[in-house]
C-alpha cells in the first residue's frame, strides 16, 4: 500500500492553524513546563521582609511623664516651703503677672511670717508713729505673736505677749495699752499698734488686705540677692489711719526682707521703714 502524500498546501494550512490555537492553549493555564519553573523560581526568590523602623533618636531632657505635663510650673522654692504657705502664695509661685488680689497677698505674707517662726528688725519712724528714731526688735509669729521692741537711747520700750500690750518708759513708768483706757493707755495702745505694723503677720494682712492689687516685680534685686517686689496703695480703714503706699520686698520663702510704709497718718507725713534679718533663726523676743 502506497503513503498518502499531503499536498503542500494542506500541510501550511495545519501549521498556520497550530500557530494559531498555541496562544489560546497558553491563556487556558500554565503548562506543566511552565508550572515547573515557576515553582523552581519561587524557591530561589528570598521572602519580602519589612523596611526596618527608624531607631527613635532620644534628645538630652526626657519626655515628661503625665503627671509631670499636669503640673504647674512654680519657681523651685516650694521645695522647702512649708505646705500652708504654698496654698497661700499660689499667685507668686505660679509667677503670675500682677496685679496680685488683695486678699490673696495678705493671706500669703501671714502664712509666710507665721512659717518663718520669727527674726529681728531695724526699725526708723519719721512723724506720728511711733517717736521719730531708729529701733531694735525681736519678734515670733508662732506660736502666736510676741514682740520686744527697744528704742536707740533705751528711753521707750514696747512689749507684746501672753495677750498683754505693754509701753515703758525711761522713767520706768509702764502702762498697759488699751485703746478705751485712759488717756495714757489709748496712747500707748497707738504707739503699740505701731510697732506691731511690720512684725505681727495679722497686721499685715490687714494693711494688705485694706489696700488695692499689689503689682509685682518677680525678679528685683534686694541687697545684692534676688527677691520678690509688692507695691500696693493703701487706702485708710478708719477716720485718721494710714492712707499711702506699701513696698514689701520678700525672700525666697515670700518672708519680709523689708517693710515700708510711707504717706498720711491723722493727716501728718509719716514713713516707718524695716529692715528684717534671721528669718532662718526663728528668734525668740527676750
Amino acid at each position: 500500500m502506497s503513503r498518502r502524500v499531503i499536498p503542500s498546501s494542506r500541510r501550511l494550512t495545519a501549521v498556520f492553524l497550530a500557530a494559531l490555537l498555541a496562544p489560546a492553549a497558553a491563556a487556558c493555564g500554565p503548562t506543566a513546563e511552565q508550572v515547573a519553573r515557576q515553582e523552581a523560581g519561587t524557591s530561589a526568590v528570598p521572602a519580602v521582609t519589612p523596611a526596618p523602623q527608624q531607631p527613635r533618636i532620644r534628645t538630652a531632657e526626657p519626655e515628661p511623664s503625665p503627671s509631670e505635663t499636669m503640673s504647674v510650673g512654680v519657681s523651685g522654692a516650694q521645695a522647702s516651703m512649708a505646705q500652708d504657705v504654698q496654698e497661700a502664695c499660689q499667685w507668686l509661685l505660679r509667677r503670675d503677672p500682677g496685679p496680685y488680689p488683695a486678699n490673696q497677698s495678705g493671706d500669703c505674707l501671714a502664712a509666710a511670717m507665721v512659717a518663718g517662726t520669727g527674726a529681728v528688725q531695724s526699725v526708723s519712724t519719721t512723724a506720728s508713729w511711733l517717736p521719730p528714731g531708729t529701733y531694735s526688735m525681736e519678734f515670733s509669729t508662732s506660736p502666736e505673736f510676741a514682740m520686744e521692741l527697744t528704742s536707740a537711747d533705751s528711753a521707750l520700750e514696747i512689749s507684746v505677749g501672753g495677750g498683754v500690750r505693754t509701753l515703758r518708759t525711761g522713767e520706768g513708768a509702764s502702762v498697759t495699752a488699751n485703746a478705751s483706757g485712759s488717756p495714757e493707755e489709748a496712747y500707748a495702745a497707738i504707739l503699740v499698734d505701731a510697732a506691731e505694723l511690720t512684725s505681727n503677720p495679722d497686721r499685715v494682712r490687714g494693711l494688705l488686705e485694706s489696700a488695692n492689687a499689689a503689682a509685682v516685680e518677680y525678679d528685683a534685686v534686694y541687697e545684692g540677692t534676688q527677691a520678690t517686689r509688692l507695691t500696693a496703695v493703701v487706702e485708710a480703714d478708719e477716720p485718721g489711719g494710714f492712707s499711702g503706699s506699701l513696698v514689701l520686698v520678700l525672700d525666697d520663702l515670700y518672708r519680709p526682707l523689708a517693710i515700708e510704709y510711707v504717706g498720711k497718718t491723722r493727716g501728718i507725713d509719716s514713713a516707718i521703714r524695716a529692715k528684717i534679718t534671721g528669718w532662718e533663726a526663728g528668734t525668740e523676743p527676750r
